[in-house]
């Protein structure tokens, strides 16, 4: 033991136990360790900063204050420690004598290399950004503000965040902007109009362009007007505020350190303000993607057509390689850095250029709209001469090797000198006189790319400088096209390097307006003389100019804009010479003008539908098509709506196994797809690529509105999302009670009818009801009874299905006009009226109910009664910005449900029991598992749970989907051109038939596709096979959301049957009839055989 050890638990007073002993020794000897490793850590601090020190001494450096000081408080290079007129000048100086790299001490032990020259900057900037990442010792104090945007990040999360804002300064990004850049400056130069109006003042650049490239960026990036240059808003506030806040931060030492910072005044303004700031864009960003959801991707693309896309939309679309997207923290950061590092240094640009012209009036008056090569030299010369950021800082992770041979050691840090490379007389002859003819295009003087770097140089550079560029041309152009600019001898401009490179007290510059000749040459412009032979066909963008400018302060002036252009066309309309069309040189009345220009209008439409269908004919060429009619008909007539037509499908699919090409008729081609290889693309793109084609579906529209089937676009995607919650299994549980009960009232007609003799029953008639009770009792809650006496409102529908089946073979009935003219179109409205009534009726009740009760108490009545039906479901939704469904909404969802779900439930049930039927041993395996489930139970009713242990009883149901789906066809228009997965591609506009029928029957597919085989469905032998190869309730997108709804109801009801009776076939065997849905003409007919309780 330590002696120690003894000696401490004496003076603790504790007993020297063993533990104890031994307890203290480890603790000491932990501590002597630590000592131990911090003396090593020490040593090699010291070591490697010998290693550092010696490693610099190749490096010139002015001379210290002291050992202890270093430079610091000198007014030293890059101005950064003194900054201020003297600094700069000063470092100016040292540039003369020390041309490459210069050493900077900060204390004892802080070393800094600054770098003045290209050769010695390119292999600093020119290295990746991991091997020289910004150093982060006074970017830091923004981390709060501006987060992990590109000016702070680094590493992976860097690269990444470059690569997805890229394209948001794409130029066809950038363009729409050059309105917003126009409109901000036309704003502070009316400003400037009623300041200067009358009297002799000065302005100060600094304050009235940092509101202006605020308000710029602020409707750039957000869209969003805050009008913060005629009145101050919060947001532009708090950005200001945080820029002064940084700035001064800086400047006081003992403000470096966050814990003392934070608890300063300061520190709070500067929270606050952050918080500000950070709600604003949030609160925007949250919006913005709440409408990208609601719409979908192509939707709200759709909707931005013809509109500036703005930063926060490019970000929200970005997605990197993997397919992900930019999180809600991330574009918050970049949008705040956008703001922070847009507004500042161009406001700083914009200030320093309008000085030096104001200084060089020679420069000044050379300056016009038609010489924006020499605006641009002019901007580019007072960037040099005045950088808006005068130095960037880079830490080596690497030793980064000097083109003189010297090495800059891993781990220090160097200020690249922008200001310094700017000044240096070796790269810049004459570095403090104003010449923009440096930067003459025509000049072809050999100069290193980063002898002029005002946005920085290499993989960090400012992304964003063709916007500053961009922004600053537009305002010196449409500046010194207004005024003239002088300097204010009585106050000095003194340069101030802070963040940016500012003036102790701003840039005053006297304004007057332009006294030049007028915008038009000169020229006394009036109507008559507008109207002058020599006007003819002139519309000046001059003279628009002016004419805004008369008006710019009043609320007419866009109104007014458009009428001077209007007045200018028709004016050389009026004066037309018609001698082209042969009609000799007589001025044309207006008439005749209109009809000359309906009539181009309609040739033009004519060969662009001409040239379009050329066009698309000539790329639908790739596709097979099967021998047309004629060149006329096509394939009209080849595929009919019978048993024939069926099989000629399945031919053509054992022929094209996976697309074919169908005319209907000379003009109209239809690409039918029958492999589901071929289908993915069209049904797992968006809905706004490929949405339903219409053609046949608005029929419907009368009776079933815009529920989910009719529907699109955003109102689809709205419905959809409310209604997915009506889906849920909690909601569904309840349901199999009614399916039980409305299964037992067909069985006890059917019972009744065997015991009378009548076995051979149609199953389309007796399940169609039974379908539609089980629907009224779960949409509405209604019990009709309608199994066993007749209900108008069933009677309705029944009647609408079978109006809407005959409409279709009626080609000439199409036209709405003449419908509603014939008996069956006035049939149809009245229908529709009766079910409108009985739904409306139901939903009004309810409405009603749930306002006098109240959500939470109808929901506690609902939960007593165990059922919550379609319409409380639909009433007591709300999207995410808590609007409810419309009554008409309701209706219409409630309407499309009913027929939608009672029609392809009791096809595919009808099909199923014939397909059993007609397989007594598939048949009979059936009834076994249900009397094995339900053995030893009453009543014997099939529950929730059983739904899952009926696992021979679903494969023939699916089988039977796939032999006899409800739905033969759904069809698709392209919105875009779609490509396939050979590399042929469906043009735009072109409307696809997904053959279901097709896509089941195909053998390629399916081995045999003919026989039915429920082991195809067998989980415990899966097959490799596409998850579209089965698509009876559609896939993708737009796939059919009450599916398990109709499953779950398929098997109560078949189970059921199975259990009570024999199902037989009939000796006549059925033809198939694809018409909305898969039905047999004269009806489905089997013969049932009621079993006895034994036999149950």
């Amino acid at each position: 033991m330590l002696p120690i050890t003894e000696h401490m638990l004496h003076l603790l007073g504790l007993e020297k136990t063993a533990f104890r002993l031994y307890a203290v020794t480890g603790l000491l000897l932990a501590l002597l360790f630590f000592l131990f490793r911090l003396l090593l850590q020490f040593l090699g601090l010291c070591w490697r900063f010998y290693i550092t020190c010696r490693r610099l001494r190749c490096f010139p450096q002015p001379p210290r204050r002291n050992w202890l000081l270093g430079h610091l408080g000198m007014v030293c290079v890059a101005g950064q420690y003194l900054p201020n007129e003297s600094g700069l000048q000063d470092e100016n100086k040292v540039l003369e004598s020390m041309h490459y790299v210069i050493l900077v001490w900060l204390g004892p032990v802080l070393p800094l290399l600054v770098l003045v020259h290209p050769d010695y900057i390119k292999p600093l900037l020119g290295a990746s950004a991991a091997v020289a990442p910004k150093d982060e010792l006074f970017y830091g104090f923004l981390k709060p503000w501006l987060g992990d945007g590109l000016l702070l990040s680094k590493g992976d999360k860097w690269s990444r965040h470059r690569r997805l804002l890229t394209p948001a300064f794409h130029f066809d990004i950038l363009k729409p902007y050059m309105k917003i850049f126009n409109q901000c400056t036309n704003i502070m130069h009316a400003k400037w109009r009623r300041l200067v109006e009358g009297s002799d003042v000065s302005l100060d650049m600094f304050e009235h362009i940092s509101l202006m490239t605020l308000d710029t960026l602020q409707k750039c990036v957000f869209s969003y007007n805050s009008d913060c240059q005629e009145k101050m808003s919060d947001y532009i506030s708090a950005i200001i505020e945080l820029s002064a806040l940084v700035v001064r931060r800086q400047y006081r030492l003992h403000h470096h350190l966050d814990f003392i910072y934070y608890r300063t005044a300061d520190g709070r303004r500067f929270r606050q303000a952050c918080d500000t700031v950070h709600h604003f864009t949030t609160e925007v960003i949250q919006k913005r993607r709440r409408v990208l959801r609601q719409q979908g991707m192509e939707a709200w693309l759709k909707a931005k057509q013809g509109k500036t896309l703005d930063f926060i939309d490019v970000l929200l679309l970005a997605r990197d390689e993997d397919g992900k997207e930019m999180s809600d923290e991330d574009i918050r950061a970049e949008a705040d850095t956008f703001m922070f590092e847009g507004h500042d240094t161009t406001s700083s640009g914009l200030s320093w250029v309008f000085f030096n012209l104001a200084k060089y009036p020679e420069y000044q008056e050379k300056e016009d709209l038609t010489q924006l090569p020499f605006t641009t030299m002019c901007i580019k010369e007072s960037l040099r001469k005045f950088p808006p950021v005068t130095l960037i800082s880079r830490q080596c992770t690497e030793d980064v090797k000097l083109p003189d041979g010297r090495i800059i050691p891993k781990g220090i840090i160097c200020l690249v000198s922008i200001y310094g490379t700017h000044y240096n007389p070796t790269v810049w002859p004459d570095a403090k006189v104003y010449n923009p003819y440096r930067f003459d295009p025509d000049n072809t003087e050999q100069r290193s790319p980063l002898a002029y770097m005002p946005f920085s140089a290499g993989p960090r550079n400012c992304i964003g400088q063709s916007f500053a560029m961009a922004e600053m041309r537009v305002a010196v152009a449409l500046t010194l096209l207004r005024f003239r600019l002088s300097v204010d001898p009585t106050r000095k401009v003194r340069r101030k390097p802070e963040l940016i490179l500012r003036t102790e007290n701003g840039i005053w510059l006297k304004s007057c307006l332009n006294p030049g000749p007028g915008l038009l040459g000169g020229r006394t412009w009036t109507p008559t003389r507008l109207c002058a032979p020599e006007a003819r066909g002139f519309v000046s963008l001059r003279f628009l100019i002016l004419c805004q400018e008369m008006v710019r302060d009043t609320f007419l002036a866009h109104v007014w804009r458009r009428a001077l252009e209007m007045f200018a066309l028709l004016t050389w309309m009026l004066q037309l010479s018609l001698t082209w069309l042969g009609l000799g040189p007589v001025a044309a009345s207006l008439w005749l003008l209109l009809l000359l220009a309906a009539v181009s209008w309609l040739l033009a439409r004519v060969l662009a539908w001409t040239y379009a269908f050329y066009d698309n004919v000539r790329r639908l060429r790739c596709f097979p098509q099967p021998p047309k009619r004629n060149w006329f008909w096509g394939h009209l007539g080849l595929a009919k709506s019978n048993e024939e037509g069926l099989r000629l499908i399945e031919d053509l699919g054992h022929y094209f196994r996976d697309i074919h090409l169908w005319w209907m008729g000379p003009f109209y081609p239809i690409l039918r797809l029958v492999h589901p290889n071929f289908v993915a693309p069209l049904l797992q793109a968006p809905a706004t690529i490929v949405p339903k084609d219409m053609f046949f579906y608005s029929f419907l529209k009368p009776w079933l509105g815009d529920g989910l089937l009719l529907s699109a676009g955003d109102k689809w995607s709205h419905h959809r999302r409310l209604l997915t919650p009506a889906f849920h299994f909690d909601i569904l549980k309840p349901y199999v009670k009614i399916f039980n009960k409305s299964a037992d009232i067909m069985h006890a007609k059917w019972q009744r009818l065997a015991s009378e003799g009548n076995t051979r029953l149609d199953m389309f008639e007796h399940i169609s009801l039974m379908t539609l009770d089980s629907l009224q009792k779960c949409v509405f809650s209604f019990d009709s009874n309608c199994q066993e006496k007749p209900s108008e409102y069933i009677a309705a529908i029944l009647e609408l299905s079978a109006l809407m089946t005959k409409r279709t073979h009626q080609i000439f009935l199409h036209m709405d006009f003449l419908y509603y003219l014939t008996p069956d179109g006035q049939r149809f409205r009245r229908a529709c009226n009766l079910v409108h009534d009985f739904t409306n009726a139901i939903i009004q009740e309810r409405r009603c109910t749930l306002t006098s009760q109240g959500s939470h108490d109808l929901l506690q009545a609902k939960a007593k009664a165990k059922t919550l039906d379609f319409i409380d479901v639909l009433l007591l939704a709300k999207d995410e910005d808590g609007k409810e469904l419309s009554d008409e909404d309701i209706r219409a969802e409630a309407d499309t449900f009913m027929f939608e779900g009672h029609d392809t439930t009791a096809s595919g049930l009808s099909w199923i029991l014939y397909n059993l039927a007609k397989h007594p041993e598939y048949q009979e395996r059936c009834r076994q598992e249900v009397q094995e489930l339900l053995r030893d139970r009453e009543p014997k009713e099939i529950e929730w749970d059983d739904l899952t242990q009926l696992p021979f009883l679903t494969m023939c149901i699916k089988e039977s989907l796939r032999l006899h789906p409800p739905v033969t066809v759904i069809s698709r228009c392209c919105t875009q051109d779609v490509v396939l997965p050979d590399g042929r591609v469906i043009p735009k506009g072109n409307i696809c038939v997904i053959s279901i029928f097709g896509i089941h029957h195909n053998p390629s597919v399916w081995p045999d596709p003919e026989v039915y085989n429920p082991f195809r469905f067998d989980p415990e032998t899966p097959l490799k096979r596409s998850p579209l190869a089965f698509i009876p309730f559609s896939a993708g997108p737009r796939n059919c959301i009450g599916q398990t709804f109709a499953m779950t109801e398929m098997k109560v009801v078949l189970a059921l049957t199975l259990l009570r009776f024999r199902v037989l076939p009939d000796e006549e065997e059925p033809r198939r009839l694809p018409e909305l849905i898969l039905r047999a003409e004269g009806g489905l007919w089997l013969r049932v055989e009621p079993l006895t309780a034994g036999q149950q």
